[in-house]
This record gives structure tokens, C-alpha cells and sequence, in this order.
């Protein structure tokens, strides 16, 4: 009897990487993943805490979810990530229909374990209800408490190894021996190369859902990339809170000796990094993409947050408009066409027109290709939640959307730029229509008429029309 499993994932790509490392350990246990939540037999949604609306998400979810366990009741829903290690107790007395919440800072193998244990239990109740359908389904009733449930189930205490989900992540790529989804046609590549953050941004409350900052052995994670390249990844994503600040345990090397030792691996494929803290970044990172052009993508997510020094400071960024634009310059002489996205966020506590206005300035000099912007979002335990905060939301709400209008100008523009010029292109997959979506290296969407698939294969595009978003182009020898 295959149990499938659905993973919902909130947030960023660490989430995605943790989910990842999860499905793979599922599939291994002769698991098949669903497409929609409505076939699946486990449910595992993976949480984001950065803003308030991904948590208002989170919760709709979960009310609609209410209703599908009672036409099937023997699903399982687990809650893991962010939401999981600071809301725990809210999610149980809040749903009645959640089996299980695990925090991004507790022990994967305590949930690895338990999952065994539902899978076998999932396998038994699954038959007896497809048999009969009206039977009454028995229940795991300490399936809550996880850590209760393993030592009644194995009759000790479970054996904890103080690893978190992200090391999951990176030591299922390293062995090699996953299986792959269905899904998985364009085989990208996330690998957690560190968790956790020590900045402690006012605004930020990822230092108390993931912890401090732990780098992953250099050693692990090339293997995990040697492993990932031999069953014919194309694109490797290194992941972290804050990627240059990563240091080897073992040998003390850092980020930029990471990146070019991933990139002197033998194969045709591309490596994107996210994130990377302004206060951290150093300019042999950059030279050293730039003597790997053809591996190290020339595409960069550099978060700007503000673009007024005071704002900064209040939110503990640890440098300056001045020092931010000297750094996006040292990038974009080390690498020609260099493609550059920013978050941005407006009325945090404190924020005047005058400061506001800053922003809109730093803006015009850099021209970033995309920004991701949004109104300051209240997050319990930071600094900035005790913050004075006396800008009317509609104030707030008025410049997000004059940043936005301003920014859809600026990516036009960007985009526009690139009309009449060959780029190589990695094609995601072929859509309905025939055409095939495509990212180049600079991360950007293009479209292109084909009738060859040509998923998870490089080729090259000539760029015809530009919008917003997506640019289009068509093939070339």
C-alpha cells in the first residue's frame, strides 16, 4: 500500500531546500508524492515567519484542510519551519486537525523516526478504510508529542543528535542515493550550505526560529554537489541566511574558496548563492566569479532593506547607503551584465517621507533588474516590535505602491536592454502552448517558440521583445 505525501511550502528557498531533503527521505521509504493535497496521505507544511500574511496564509490553509481530514480521516498533517519553533503550542490549540508540529531548530532524526512510524501506520488504516470505507479509523493519540510517542513506541527515549532539518537537506545530497520525483525534470539543485543567522535585524525573527549561524563542513557539501552533478543537475543553489559569512568548521576556509572549488567541478551547469548580507560581502567573492564566468552566474540578491542611514541603523543592518553602493559597484566591474534583485521594506518604525525618499534615490542610481518589496511587518520577539510606530498604514501602503510603479519602469527598462542579444538559457519545461520557459543566467524568464523539449538542457536564445517580468526570444544554433 504507497502512501503519498503532499509538501506545502511558505517562504524562502532554505524552506525549499528543507522540504527537499524531506521528500527525498520520504520517497525512500516507498512514498510517492502528490500533486494536489486532495490525494495525499500526509501533509507537511513548511512554515515562514518573516511576515505576519505568510502566517495569515498558513492558518487559512490549515481551516481548509480541517475539511479534507474529515472525508478522509486517517490524514496526517504535520506543521514544520519557522511558524513550528515559535508558535507550537498556538497551531495544537488552535487545530484540532494538526498530528504533528516540529520546530526548524529541533532534532530531524526525532521526526524521521516518527515518520517511519506513521508511514507503517498510514500503510494499516489505509487499507482497512479502502475496505471499508464507514469503519471508525483508530488513531495514533500521542502522535502530538512527538518525543512521548517515540519513546512508548521503541520503549526509550529517542537517541537526539542536535541536528536540524537542514542538515537533512545536505546529507541526503551527499549520499547520492535519493530517488527523484516526478516533478523534479529540470533536477535544480538546493543545498544548505549553513542555518541559522547572528545578525539579529530589528525586524528579523529568523535568529529565534532557526538559531545562531552553523556552517556545514566544506568537505559534505562538495560531495553533496559531486553527487548532485553525477545524476545530471544543471543549476546548484547554495543556501543560507547569510552565505558569506559561511566559514568551513574544519579548515576555517571561507565562502569565496567554497564557491570556487564548487565551480573547478567537472560538468556544464550553473551555481546561484542566496542570501547575501551587505555588511559581510568582500570583493574577492566577486572576483572570484568573475574567473568562473561559466559556471558562477553573473545574478545577484543583494538586500538594500533601506536606502536612509538612519533606518539602517535602526534596523541593525551594519552599514550604510554609501558603503551598500560602493559594494554593488565592485560587482558590476568584476561581472559585465551582472542582473541585481533587492528586498526592500517601507514604513518600518520610524520611517519619514525624508527617509523614504532616500530609498527612491538609491533606487535611481543601482536600477535593480526586480525588487521585492513590502510594508514593514510586526514580528513578536524583535527588537522593532517594541518600536514607536506612529505612520498611518495608509502612508505606508502609498509608497509601497509608488516604489512598485516606479520599479515596473526601471525593469522595463532593464529588460528592454537585452533586445537583439544571445544569451545562453536553461529551459525549466515546455508549456501548453508550445513554447518553452527558459531562465538565463541572470535569472530572468524568457519564453521561446519551440517544438523540442528541451527540459533541464542548455541552449542559446536571441532576445526579440522585453516586458515587465519575462523576456522573449527565440532559438539559435
Amino acid at each position: 500500500m504507497t502512501i503519498k505525501f503532499f509538501n506545502k511550502v511558505y517562504g524562502c528557498q532554505a524552506n525549499v531546500a528543507d522540504s527537499e531533503g524531506l521528500s527525498k527521505f520520504l520517497l525512500g521509504l516507498g512514498c510517492s508524492q502528490a500533486n494536489i493535497e486532495s490525494d495525499a496521505d500526509l501533509i507537511i507544511i513548511n512554515t515562514c515567519a518573516v511576515r505576519e500574511k505568510a502566517e495569515q496564509k498558513l492558518f487559512s490553509f490549515i481551516g481548509r484542510l480541517a475539511d479534507l481530514k474529515k472525508a478522509k480521516p486517517y490524514l496526517k498533517i504535520g506543521i514544520i519551519g519557522c511558524v513550528a519553533s515559535y508558535k507550537k503550542q498556538e497551531l495544537y490549540t488552535s487545530f484540532d486537525c494538526i498530528n504533528f508540529v516540529h520546530g526548524a531548530r529541533e532534532e530531524i532524526g526525532m521526526l524521521q523516526e516518527y515518520l517511519k512510524e506513521i508511514v507503517l501506520h498510514l500503510q494499516q488504516v489505509k487499507q482497512k478504510h479502502q475496505a471499508n470505507p464507514i469503519a471508525k479509523i483508530r488513531s495514533i493519540k500521542q502522535v502530538r508529542d512527538i518525543k512521548n510517542f517515540l519513546s512508548k513506541i521503541k520503549n526509550q527515549a529517542p537517541i537526539l543528535n542536535k541536528e536540524s532539518i537542514s542538515n537533512l537537506n545536505l546529507k541526503i545530497h551527499a549520499c547520492g542515493t535519493q530517488q527523484i520525483s516526478d516533478s523534479d525534470l529540470l533536477l535544480r539543485s538546493h543545498i544548505n550550505i549553513m542555518t541559522g543567522c547572528n545578525k539579529y535585524c530589528a525586524y528579523c525573527i529568523v535568529p529565534f526560529t532557526r538559531g545562531r549561524e552553523i556552517s556545514y563542513p566544506f568537505a559534505e557539501i562538495l560531495q553533496a554537489v559531486k553527487k548532485d552533478l553525477d545524476r545530471g543537475v544543471k543549476e546548484i543553489n547554495l543556501l543560507g541566511q547569510n552565505v558569506n559569512s559561511y566559514i568551513d568548521p574544519e579548515t576555517r576556509a571561507k565562502f569565496p574558496e567554497l564557491l570556487k572549488q564548487v565551480a573547478d567541478l567537472a560538468g556544464d551547469f550553473w551555481v546561484r548563492f542566496v542570501s547575501a548580507h551587505p555588511q559581510d560581502m568582500t570583493q574577492d567573492l566577486f572576483d572570484v566569479m568573475s574567473q568562473h564566468r561559466d559556471k558562477l552566474t553573473a545574478y545577484l540578491h543583494f538586500p538594500l532593506q533601506s536606502g536612509s542611514n538612519k533606518i539602517l541603523k535602526a534596523m541593525n543592518r551594519n552599514y550604510s547607503a554609501e558603503e551598500f553602493l560602493q559594494k554593488i559597484e565592485w560587482a558590476r566591474m568584476a561581472l559585465q551584465g551582472l542582473t541585481i534583485t533587492t528586498d526592500i521594506i517601507v514604513g518600518f518604525p520610524g520611517e519619514t517621507e525624508e527617509d523614504y525618499l532616500e530609498t527612491r534615490k538609491l533606487m535611481e542610481v543601482i536600477k535593480f533588474d526586480q525588487i521585492y518589496s513590502f510594508v514593514y511587518s510586526k514580528r513578536q520577539y524583535t527588537k522593532a516590535f517594541s518600536m514607536s510606530d506612529d505612520c498611518p498604514e495608509s502612508v505606508k501602503l502609498k509608497r509601497l505602491m509608488d516604489l512598485q510603479a516606479r520599479q515596473r519602469e526601471i525593469s522595463l527598462e532593464r529588460n528592454q536592454a537585452w533586445i537583439g542579444k544571445t544569451l545562453k538559457i536553461l529551459v525549466e519545461k515546455q508549456l501548453e502552448n508550445g513554447k518553452l520557459l527558459a531562465r538565463t543566467e541572470g535569472n530572468t524568464r524568457i519564453l521561446v517558440d519551440s517544438h523540442t523539449s528541451l527540459t533541464g538542457k542548455f541552449t542559446n536564445a536571441c532576445v526579440e521583445n522585453a516586458s515587465v517580468v519575462n523576456l522573449f526570444g527565440k532559438l539559435v544554433d
